[in-house]
């Protein structure tokens, strides 16, 4: 029994630093012998009216997605643990649901079922207290996702293929380390052994080593972290907006931290952020034999409360992003590459920013990109014990100013030698929600995300033809979150 109950505590303090929740509240066990087969799942509908659309103003339509997962995991003897989350994720109207040809069966036949998650869990291995070792695909959240993430707005969500070990030390935190295959597209032969990489084959690696801990053993509230981050691509040529600029990429290197204390008072429980991150590595040589290096940082500062004790229990954050840019289309790369994060959670609901060209994340890798500054203010209330309301407040402006009626570069950095109009605008957004607890399993959310441009930032990232028209967007969005 005490052996159970200390492989429990180590799985629990895990699952809380790096292990992501699981998607099911309560779930359906079978005592199989020595193995214990639990089952959930979730199941996700959304609704999505786009009234009008950033920059062109058209739009009035609406669309659904959903996401149906399915969780079974088996707890073996001796700390092993297997887990499968199979899952099925899809557009409403587009799947086999009738005669071939009519509404939407031969348009999009893809009824595939892939595995989001698959991976074997050792607790304990070998006798070695306090160490966990997670093997197979998996969901990795580092901190509050800035740099890694899973991406939960995503109905398919993100998950890694790789390795994780990890040491709970009490308390204090929990040293981890994950090895994960971001790509390989090099040829294999029958027996899986890899064939000699050719020119079109793209390997990338990545690399994390992470101390996370938590204040508790201090005296308050609040969790620390610190971070290194390596990737290392191979065999794919970038070519960053300047002919010159055709580079052999080869590493990047993220070091961050963060400190995120909470301090309890008598009125209220007070919270500070404190984040920030640098980064290094060899961007390759370009065509005309100059090396490029990468040089991006980010920094993140805010504070704000919670009032337990006053009607509506409200909460208020304040907060400042810096995200680096570059600018020009010349020498280093000083544009700040954010690497896997859950960017929806911090860059605005309506998804605008985080997903142009002005951050780079993922696969944007070697491009360079003006960068962001977001001041934002969160507020949030429960007027009821089953009702919670949020309203996030954005103002967007790039890091450095970007090129408006450049049509030579894709990106909108100014290419060598630009003398034309300049911005750092971008807008504002305001994004706000309703929750309702509809019972144990079930809960129903309601949004609205409004984005407003710059007609600036419009011609040189949203609109085709570079006009400076700057309709604002308009997302509405109802949701019904199923776990069991």
């Amino acid at each position: 029994m005490r052996k159970a109950l200390k492989v429990a505590t180590l799985m629990g303090l895990a699952a809380a630093l790096i292990v992501p929740a699981a998607p099911s509240a309560k779930a359906a066990d079978m005592d199989m012998g020595s193995t214990k087969v639990t089952i959930g799942g979730q199941l996700r509908e959304r609704l999505e009216w786009y009234a009008s659309e950033a920059g062109s103003g058209t739009g009035d339509r609406l669309a659904g997605t959903y996401r149906a997962r399915i969780k079974i995991k088996a707890q073996l003897s001796d700390g092993v643990t297997a887990v499968f989350v199979p899952q099925s994720v899809g557009i409403w109207g587009t799947a086999n649901n009738g005669e071939d040809g009519k509404y939407g069966v031969g348009l999009d036949n893809d009824m595939s079922v892939g595995m989001h998650e698959a991976y074997m869990l050792l607790a304990n291995p070998f006798g070695i207290n306090n160490v966990i070792v997670k093997i197979g695909r998996q969901e990795v959240n580092l901190g509050n996702q800035r740099l890694v993430g899973s991406v939960g707005w995503s109905q398919a969500g993100r998950s890694l293929d790789g390795i994780l070990v990890g040491y709970v030390a009490g308390d204090y935190g929990l040293a981890g380390f994950f090895y994960g295959k971001l790509n390989d597209n090099g040829k294999q032969d029958a027996w899986f052994r890899p064939a000699a990489e050719d020119l079109d084959g793209t390997d990338i690696d990545l690399y994390v080593a992470t101390w996370q801990g938590k204040f508790k053993p201090f005296g308050i509230g609040g969790t620390y972290e610190l971070t290194d981050i390596y990737v290392n691509k191979r065999g794919v040529t970038f070519t960053t907006g300047d002919a010159s600029d055709a580079l052999d990429f080869r590493n990047v290197n993220t070091l961050y931290g963060r400190i995120t204390p909470v301090f309890n008072t008598d009125f209220a429980k007070v919270k500070v952020n404190l984040e920030g991150a640098i980064q290094g590595g060899d961007a390759g040589v370009d065509i005309t034999g100059k090396d490029r290096d990468f040089s991006g940082y980010f920094f993140s500062v805010g504070a704000g409360a919670d009032f337990a004790n006053v009607n509506w229990t409200p909460g208020v954050f304040v907060g400042y992003d810096y995200y680096s840019g570059d600018s020009d289309d010349q020498g280093d790369i000083d544009s700040f590459w954010s690497v896997l994060p859950t960017a929806h959670k911090w860059l605005g609901h309506a998804d605008i920013v985080w997903l142009g060209n002005v951050y780079k994340f993922n696969g944007a890798i070697a491009s360079r990109s003006p960068g962001v500054k977001d001041l934002y203010l969160k507020l949030s209330a429960k007027p009821l014990a089953k009702v919670a309301l949020g309203l996030d407040l954005h103002y967007f402006k790039t890091a450095e100013d970007y090129a408006v009626d450049s049509t030579t570069n894709t990106y909108g950095v100014k290419p060598a030698g630009f003398t034309g109009k300049t911005s750092d605008d971008i807008g504002w957004e305001a994004d706000f929600s309703v929750k309702y607890k509809y019972s144990k399993n079930l809960c129903l959310s309601l949004g609205w995300d409004h984005f407003d441009p710059d007609s600036d930032f419009a011609a040189a990232y949203i609109n085709p033809d570079h006009s400076t028209k700057s309709d604002a967007e308009d997302h509405i969005w109802a949701q019904a979150d199923l776990k069991f």
